[in-house]
């Protein structure tokens, strides 16, 4: 099972990204600030190169320290560990659609040096070419399979192992890190961002064992709601003390694959646990919810209303992202006696 629904499920909030389906603590600011690294290739290992990284479309032969690196992605993934790495990438191509620097990079990306394009509609292959790139990382990037063909003809590209949405984040920090030269630094980065949620963990012991849901409003009538323990936001819940809420188990199951489950207004009572976890797209779609008789009686509990960037980013765990999502949900957790 893919541990990410593909975005035409998009259902837990833009638990993709922008649409639907697819946060710090002390620790992020252990993680290097690009702005105050160089990002020449002589900060790369030069005896690293050439280097060869084999994926599902084909291999990208790297020559030589990228000076010039773009970034296609469904998600952040890349584009957070080159930054980790104290790499700054000329551009993102965002197939989210978002052209803001999202929350947890600001101070870390300058959109002055990192150009940001709105890549919803699709990736222009002129575009990223004009940017003359010697690096282009796309192991987040839904349907790659159709743009594969024009990217590699630019520049080396290297894309997801095997599925998309398969990688962990640590697998992204690492095969970045392989193509930039820097796998010396990709084991500090893992373990400094594994360290900030092992302290949250620590620092919440009245959180562990306890049971939590994560859903996302976008659509009138149903709720959708992560179900799956193989999901990344599942995992990384289940890392920092809690454990996924066994009512939500028999929810209508999404999209073959899918880690969601659709819950309609006769079920809302399944999405009650210590700690409930929800996002909405619009007010309209929140008061809905909450109007509904069963879903009243959650408020009254531990019931933790998020933005849908945080959502996102639970969804999508990064090195960068992970310290700031688990701030996010501080205020929830905290409470959890």
């Amino acid at each position: 099972m893919s541990s990410r629904v593909r975005p035409s499920g998009r259902v837990l909030g833009s638990l993709v990204l922008a649409a639907v389906l697819g946060a710090g603590l002390a620790a992020c600011g252990q993680v290097q600030d690009p702005s105050t690294q160089s990002t020449s290739p002589a900060s790369s290992d030069a005896s690293a190169f050439p280097v060869k990284i084999t994926h599902k479309f084909g291999t990208a032969e790297i020559t030589k320290a990228p000076s010039r690196v773009v970034v296609v992605g469904t998600a952040t993934d890349d584009l957070d560990a080159a930054l980790a790495l104290g790499v700054t990438p000329v551009a993102f191509f965002n197939k989210s659609g978002s052209e803001t620097v999202p929350s947890w990079l600001k101070g870390k990306l300058d959109p002055a040096k990192t150009k940001i394009v709105n890549a919803a509609a699709g990736v222009n292959a002129e575009e990223v070419g004009a940017l003359t790139p010697d690096l282009i990382l796309a192991t987040s990037s839904f349907g790659l399979e159709q743009e594969y063909p024009n990217l590699a003809k630019i520049a080396p590209t290297v894309g997801y192992a095997s599925e998309w949405g398969k990688q962990t984040w640590q697998e992204h920090v690492q095969v970045v890190a392989q193509a930039l030269g820097k796998t010396g630094d990709a084991k500090k980065i893992v373990e400094t961002t594994e360290a900030a949620i092992a302290k949250f963990k620590s620092d919440n012991p009245k959180a562990a064992g306890k049971t939590f849901t994560a859903s996302v409003g976008n659509t009138a009538g149903k709720m959708f709601s992560l179900v799956s323990k193989e999901d990344f936001a599942v995992k990384l819940i289940e890392q920092a003390g809690l454990t996924l809420s066994p009512t939500v188990a028999d929810a209508t199951k999404n999209e073959s694959g899918s880690p969601t489950g659709t819950l309609t207004p006769e079920q809302y009572d399944k999405l009650k646990a210590d700690l409930v976890i929800v996002a909405f797209t619009t007010p309209d779609l929140q008061a809905a919810f909450e109007g509904n008789q069963l879903a009243a009686g959650l408020k009254s509990g531990n019931y933790l209303l998020v933005d849908m960037e945080t959502i996102s980013a639970l969804r999508y765990p990064t090195a960068l992202d992970i310290p700031w999502v688990l701030e996010k949900l501080k205020p929830g957790v905290s409470k959890l006696a």
